[in-house]
C-alpha cells in the first residue's frame, strides 16, 4: 500500500512537469516565431525605407543634372541672341547669310541638334538640319507645340521688355537665371523628343533697338539620343540609364517623366537604383534559421545583424552624400557643393575676401570629335588634376558641367597673386594631354576672375561677373585670363585692339595671353 501510494504520488508529480516543459517549448517556439516575424517586418520596412531614400536621392540628382543642361543650352544661345548685330540682321533686316553663320556657330561649337528662328508674327524663318540651314517662311501652326512655346515666350518677353529711345530694349541678363528670360523644357521636333531652350533676340549694347510687337525667338534643341544620355550620365553614373518614349514603361523603379509644352507626356528617363535594400534579405534569412535552432543565439544574432544593417545603411547614406556633392568623373566638388561653399564664403565678407575663378577648356569639342568621348573624359580628368595641383590648399576646384571648372580661392586676392595663379592655370591648359590611343590632345584654357567683395558681395553676382570676365578672355582669343573689373573697362575695336573711353591702347597683362 505504501509502495503504491509512493508510485501514485510520483506519477501525479510528473504530470505538471510535463505540462510545464511543453509550455516552455511552446513559449520558446512562440517567442522564436514572434521574433522571426518581427525581424522579417523590420527587415522589410528597413529595406523599403532604404530603397525609397536611395531612389529619392537619385531622382533629385537627376533633376539637378537635367536643369543644368537646360540652362547650358540657353547660356550658349546668348552668344547669338543677345547681340546688337543679331537685332539688326535677324529682326530689323533679315540677312540669310548671317542666319546661316549664326546657326553654324551653335551647331559646330555647341553641337545643338536643331536650331530655329521664329518671327514675332509666328512664322518659322529658318531651321537647321544637321549642318545645313534652310531659310524658309512657314507658319508655326504646322507644329502646334511650337505655338505653345511661342505664346509663353511672348508673355515672358513682355514682362522683361523696356522702352528706350528709338524703340524697345530688354532687362539686363546679368545676374538673372535663364528661367527669368527664356523658356526651357522638352518638345517633339522632327518626330524626336528633345530638350530645348528658347529666348528672344535682344540688344546688348543698345546701338540697335527692338520694334514694337512680339519678339523674334531663337530656339535651340538637343535630341534625346545616345549622345545626350552619355552627357547626362557622365554626372550621374547610373546603371542601365536610358529613355523610353512609352510612358507606361517606367515601372516602380527610379524614373523621371517628362512632358511637352502642352503638358502631354513625351517619355520617361529610367535607370536601375543603386540601393542596398535588396542585399538585406540574404543577411536576415540566415538569422531566422539560427533563431529556429537556438533561442539563446537570438539576442546575439539580432544585435549583430542590426549592426550590419546599420553599417550598410550608413555606407549607403555616405555614398549618397558623396554623390550629391562630387562630380563622378573627376572626383571634384560639383555644382551643389560649389554653391554651398560660395554661399558660406559670402557670409564671411568683408572680413575674408576671396576670388571666384571661372575656367573653360578651349577646343575641347575638337577632342571629342577627333578622338571620341573616352578621350574627352581623359582630358577632363587630367585637367582636373592639373587645376587642383595649381590651385593648392587655399582653393576649392569644382567641375560644374561639361568642360567648365570653377575655383573658390581663399588665398591672396591681390592682383599680382591672382595673376600668378591664373598664369599657372592657363599654362596647365597648354600642356599636351596624352590619351589612351597614344595620340596627344592639344587644348587650352580661358580664365575669368571676379574678386569678392570688390566685384560683388552675392553669390549670383560673383558667378555672373566671373562668367563675364571669362567671356572677355574668349572674346580676346582664348588661352588667357581676364579680371572682371578690367574687362568692363575694355572694348574691342574693329581692328582687334582694345580701347578705353574711345582711346586706343594695348591690353593689360591681365587681359592678355598668359605669360
Amino acid at each position: 500500500m505504501t509502495e503504491f501510494r509512493r508510485r501514485y504520488s510520483d506519477q501525479n508529480a510528473k504530470i505538471p512537469r510535463q505540462h510545464i516543459s511543453r509550455l516552455a517549448f511552446l513559449l520558446a517556439g512562440l517567442l522564436i516565431a514572434v521574433t522571426s516575424v518581427s525581424l522579417l517586418f523590420v527587415g522589410y520596412v528597413a529595406s523599403q525605407a532604404s530603397r525609397q531614400q536611395a531612389i529619392a536621392n537619385e531622382e533629385r540628382l537627376f533633376r539637378s543634372a537635367l536643369a543644368d543642361h537646360l540652362r547650358t543650352i540657353v547660356r550658349e544661345q546668348i552668344v547669338i541672341a543677345s547681340s546688337d548685330q543679331s537685332v539688326q540682321k535677324l529682326v530689323r533686316n533679315f540677312d540669310p547669310a548671317y542666319v546661316r553663320s549664326s546657326f553654324d556657330t551653335l551647331w559646330s561649337t555647341y553641337s545643338h541638334s536643331k536650331v530655329m528662328l521664329i518671327s514675332g508674327e509666328g512664322d518659322v524663318l529658318a531651321e537647321s538640319f544637321a549642318d545645313y540651314t534652310h531659310v524658309i517662311r512657314r507658319p508655326i501652326s504646322e507644329t502646334p507645340e511650337l505655338e505653345v512655346i511661342h505664346e509663353k515666350m511672348k508673355a515672358l518677353y513682355l514682362q522683361n521688355r523696356v522702352r528706350v529711345p528709338g524703340g524697345f530694349g530688354h532687362k539686363s541678363l546679368q545676374g538673372a537665371d535663364p528661367g527669368e528670360y527664356a523658356v526651357m523644357g522638352f518638345v517633339h521636333i522632327d518626330g524626336k523628343p528633345a530638350i530645348f531652350g528658347a529666348m528672344p533676340i535682344i540688344p546688348d549694347d543698345y546701338q540697335e533697338t527692338l520694334p514694337d510687337g512680339p519678339p523674334t525667338v531663337l530656339l535651340s534643341a538637343l535630341y534625346v539620343d545616345a549622345f545626350l544620355l552619355d552627357q547626362l550620365n557622365a554626372q550621374l553614373n547610373f546603371a542601365n540609364f536610358g529613355f523610353d518614349a512609352e510612358t507606361g514603361t517606367a515601372g516602380s523603379g527610379p524614373h523621371h517623366l517628362v512632358t511637352g509644352p502642352d503638358g502631354d507626356p513625351l517619355g520617361v528617363f529610367r535607370w536601375d537604383s543603386q540601393t542596398v535594400g535588396e542585399s538585406l534579405w540574404p543577411t536576415i534569412v540566415p538569422v531566422i534559421v539560427i533563431l529556429s535552432l537556438a533561442l539563446g543565439a537570438l539576442a546575439f544574432g539580432i544585435a549583430w545583424r542590426i549592426g550590419q544593417l546599420t553599417t550598410s545603411l550608413q555606407a549607403s547614406e555616405h555614398q549618397n552624400r558623396y554623390l550629391a556633392l562630387h562630380d563622378t568623373l573627376t572626383g571634384l566638388a560639383n555644382r551643389l557643393q560649389f554653391n554651398r561653399v560660395l554661399e558660406s564664403s559670402v557670409k564671411n565678407l568683408p572680413d575674408k575676401p576671396f576670388a571666384v575663378i571661372h575656367c573653360d577648356l578651349d577646343k575641347f569639342k575638337a577632342v571629342n570629335d577627333t578622338f571620341g568621348h573616352a578621350a574627352g573624359d581623359i582630358v577632363i580628368r587630367t585637367m582636373a588634376e592639373r587645376l587642383t595641383t595649381a590651385v593648392g590648399k587655399p582653393g576649392l576646384v569644382c567641375r560644374i558641367g561639361g568642360d567648365e571648372f570653377m575655383v573658390i580661392y581663399r588665398g591672396s586676392v591681390t592682383r599680382e597673386g591672382l595673376s600668378d595663379l591664373s598664369r599657372a592655370l592657363v599654362a596647365a591648359g597648354e600642356l599636351p594631354v596624352p590619351i589612351s590611343s597614344g595620340e596627344i590632345a592639344q587644348i587650352g584654357l580661358s580664365v575669368g576672375i571676379a574678386i569678392a567683395p570688390k566685384d560683388g558681395s552675392t553669390a549670383e553676382l560673383l558667378v555672373t561677373r566671373s562668367d563675364a570676365a571669362l567671356y572677355q578672355s574668349k572674346k580676346l582669343g582664348r588661352g588667357r585670363y581676364s579680371f572682371y573689373a578690367e574687362s568692363q573697362e575694355m572694348e574691342v575695336g574693329p581692328d582687334g585692339v582694345l580701347t578705353l573711353s574711345g582711346e586706343v591702347r594695348r591690353p593689360r597683362a591681365a587681359s592678355g595671353p598668359a605669360e
